[in-house]
């Protein structure tokens, strides 16, 4: 089958190893639909933190179980499925064990462990989500970016009836926006320098603006990791507001902290998901809630990898790209 490889910094394949069998309580997934995402790219670029070469990616997926490891039910073949791709072993945190996210030994597909862009991926069962068969699998594979976004979000607390912003229109920014929406804030700003994705922002109903008023927003999601963006969300805080830091930051940056003291604001930090995010991301999808079709911009086949990737660098000039699988 073919999978892809990043060997090291700035060198991506598209190469042949053998199609694998499911172990006991295992799944074998068609994979159909892959998304790069933004931490696909850094390490690509070699500016991913955590990582070490060769690296396997893939980890927003969406395919069809067409096998069934040894203590698995037959009748899941056919059925369409997308994988929640953390592994976390061991130690959880004593405060809240429910939170395996950010769990001590956490690894993720496609980063500290094999990932699934490829043409087939075996998973244990335990990690997978089934979602309706009316879900087109780009869909499918919009799910894991969407929990990130309603993980981040819940974070907040209650938006409702409060006045949110992102800073950032790129995949996640989008949809954490959507989420909010969702969840009935009474209204949602998105800010962006570049007017394509402002009219994205437009289409799907919310205020699109290249930067932020200051001090007018309950909460305000940083969704691009960068110094200025963290230190303008913060300056667009209320006082006693909320800033959620949910953008990858590559190193560590200045930040305007006696406004964090002095306004009191919560200063949160977002990552990835855990099961109940995944439930709820296929749920709001599901509804029609959150729309995605904006957001995929260009589709590839998995051949054409190296092709994609090229693309979706040229953040400005695309959104989610997408690689297929007949």
């Amino acid at each position: 089958m073919k999978r892809v490889n990043i060997p090291q910094p700035h060198q991506l394949d598209v190469v042949d190893v053998p199609t694998p069998q499911p172990q006991a309580h295992e799944v074998l997934l068609a994979i159909k639909a892959i998304g790069i995402c933004g931490s696909d790219l850094h390490t690509l670029e070699g500016q991913h933190p955590f990582v070490s070469y060769p690296v396997y990616p893939g980890h927003e997926v969406s395919g069809e179980i067409i096998a069934v490891g040894d203590g698995l039910d037959l009748g899941l073949i056919g059925k369409k499925a997308v994988i929640e791709p953390s592994l976390a072993e061991g130690t959880r945190p004593k405060f809240e064990p429910g939170r395996y996210n950010i769990s001590s030994n956490l690894k993720v597909m496609g980063f500290q462990t094999e990932g699934a862009m490829a043409e087939y991926f075996a998973v244990p069962f335990e990690r997978i989500h089934l979602i309706p068969e009316r879900f087109s699998h780009e869909q499918g594979a919009m799910v894991e970016p969407t929990a990130v976004a309603v993980h981040a979000v819940r974070l907040a607390g209650n938006v409702a009836g409060m006045d949110v912003a992102v800073i950032g229109a790129g995949t996640i920014g989008l949809l954490v926006a959507q989420v909010a929406q969702a969840y009935g804030a009474m209204s949602v700003t998105v800010a962006d320098l570049d007017p394509n994705r402002r009219a994205v922002v437009e289409s799907l109903g919310m205020l699109a603006v290249e930067r932020l008023s200051p001090k007018s927003f309950d909460v305000v999601a940083e969704c691009v990791g960068a110094s200025l963006t963290l230190a303008s969300a913060i300056h667009a805080c209320r006082k006693g507001a909320t800033v959620l830091v949910v953008g990858v930051f590559g190193s560590d940056v200045m930040i305007p902290a006696g406004l964090i003291q002095d306004w009191e604001l919560r200063l949160l930090g977002s990552l990835m998901y855990v099961g109940d995010d995944y439930r709820e991301a296929i749920r709001l999808l599901h509804n029609g809630a959150v729309q995605t079709e904006r957001i995929i911009t260009h589709r590839f086949p998995l051949v054409h990898a190296p092709l994609a990737f090229e693309t979706a660098l040229q953040r400005g000039a695309s959104l989610k790209v997408m690689l297929t699988n007949p």
